[in-house]
């Protein structure tokens, strides 16, 4: 499964992740946790694999669109 730059996905959880080259940040300011995806697709949460892979994720359908705003 490959990830969508920018493409919201949702851990089991219910944890929502933006994926970012091979990072899935948080979705919210209130949630701090970074994962890495390495290249067998596991999710790495502060350097511990965790019991999650890519296939875990859901796509929500959704992208962030990031605006940038000229000084």
């Amino acid at each position: 499964m490959k990830l969508r730059e920018q493409g919201v996905y949702c851990l089991p959880n219910g944890r929502e992740l933006i994926a970012n080259g091979t990072y899935l940040l948080p979705n919210h300011n209130l949630d701090s946790a970074v994962y890495e995806v390495n290249e067998d697709g596991r999710l790495i949460k502060e350097g511990k694999l965790t019991a999650w892979d890519i296939s875990d994720l859901r796509d929500t359908g959704l992208t962030v669109v990031l605006k940038i705003q000229a000084s």
